[in-house]
């Protein structure tokens, strides 16, 4: 049942997996390409600054370019933030969910909101 789709957007509980070079920073200069990894993770929040704030699921080394440094990959349970636009730009692909059509009703929900939940900027 785990079907990976591609992915152009993504809502809070989506899992999404992408590719991210992994980087050592140099004292002076351009940072050096190391490897890459395929990072697998549950969104937490999307921040409207874009920011993504995600649980990682899984992690996995797919380059690893530089023989002299150990790559670590990360953990699982960890939290990290990304920015959206590194997603975007790591070909994404999301977990499709096991009843799209709810997952569409969020996506419909979350543009308008709710009118049964009171927000904390509504005034009454």
């Amino acid at each position: 049942m785990n079907q990976w789709i591609p992915a152009t957007d993504f809502i809070a509980a989506d899992v999404v997996r992408w590719t991210e070079g992994i980087y050592d920073r140099r004292r002076r200069g351009k940072a050096l390409r190391v490897g890459e990894r395929l990072v697998a993770a549950e969104v937490i929040e999307r921040g409207k600054d874009g920011w993504v704030k995600l649980l990682v699921r899984a992690c996995t080394i797919t380059k690893d370019e530089f023989a002299g440094k150990s790559i670590l990959p990360l953990k699982a349970g960890e939290q990290v933030r990304r920015g959206e636009k590194t997603i975007l730009r790591g070909k994404p692909q999301r977990l499709q969910w096991d009843d799209e059509t709810a997952r569409q009703a969020v996506v419909n929900g979350s543009s308008r909101g709710s009118r049964y939940i009171k927000k904390d900027d509504d005034e009454e």
